[in-house]
């Protein structure tokens, strides 16, 4: 059995958030040869699990890695399997200074977008992701009078900025200096970084699971575009890249696609690498 690892943006969705039926077909055939298929995003859980629910992969037997590794669900016992916090004061710490650049900055409690501020960036990412966002004075306050009751505690901090890309690239740099070896940060698009637990990450995941389903990590396949995707491509037998990822994953990777996400890259990968 092979387990492969696919992200969801740039990679198995089309640019218009569709995964081709060429893909689907592969997908399908994969399964019934008795391989495994996880999904593996940085989109929040509601947002992954409504694109499950559309393409039939909310059954027993999947699991949706989503927060980029920081939580992962269990579609035969319907719950997380694996979920990693961070501190709410680290979050605050993180907002208010991304605030103070001019940039947008969000956590999630459970299938709400929690912001401090009603930002234009924050009305697009929920529309994208299909997710209701709620406006709080002081996000400390916020989880500390409910935490564990009603609100869930934070995962991941996201932020995007209006501005290019390496004003983020100055962003993550200052933060580190208090972030570093508390925090995992990453790139998962140009204009959007996050922040969640040190063992946050898509690589972390790949193991997690190959250990779960007691495979060896030369069985496995993992495949993305972006930054995000590096750790679970070079913690992958197999690391791919799709031909239109980023530079640095294209770096990570073992293999790159000759098709793009727009053209069955997943298809590609399956007949290369997954096989009978």
């Amino acid at each position: 059995m092979k387990l492969l690892f696919t992200d969801l943006d740039g990679t198995l969705l089309t640019d218009d958030k569709r995964i081709l039926d060429a893909d689907m077909a592969a997908i399908e055939g994969m399964l019934s040869r008795g391989h495994k298929l996880v999904l593996c995003t940085g989109r929040p859980l509601t947002s992954a699990k409504q694109l499950a629910q559309k393409y039939g992969f909310d059954k027993p037997g999947f699991f949706l890695v989503s927060f980029n590794g920081g939580l992962i669900y269990d579609y035969a016992t319907e719950s997380a399997i694996l979920t990693r916090y961070i501190p709410v004061d680290e979050v605050k710490f993180i907002m208010d200074a991304a605030h103070r650049c001019g940039m947008h900055a969000h956590t999630y409690s459970g299938d709400f977008v929690v912001s401090e501020y009603e930002t234009e960036q924050l009305k697009t990412y929920c529309r994208l992701m299909k997710m209701d966002y709620v406006v709080v004075k002081d996000v400390r306050e916020y989880y500390g009078e409910f935490i564990n009751v009603v609100v869930k505690p934070p995962i991941k901090v996201n932020i995007i900025t209006p501005f290019d890309h390496s004003s983020l690239v100055d962003f993550r740099a200052e933060m580190r200096k208090t972030t570093a070896g508390k925090l995992f940060d990453v790139f998962s698009k140009p204009e959007m970084l996050e922040f969640s637990h040190m063992q946050s990450n898509k690589g972390d995941a790949v193991r997690f699971m190959a250990e779960y389903y007691k495979v060896p990590l030369e069985d496995t396949i993992a495949v993305g575009d972006e930054e995000n995707d590096c750790p679970m491509i070079e913690a992958a037998g197999v690391g791919v890249a799709v031909a239109n990822a980023s530079p640095v994953a294209k770096a990570a990777a073992d293999y790159v696609t000759a098709n793009d996400n727009n053209h069955s890259a997943i298809a590609e990968v399956i007949e290369k690498f997954v096989g009978e």
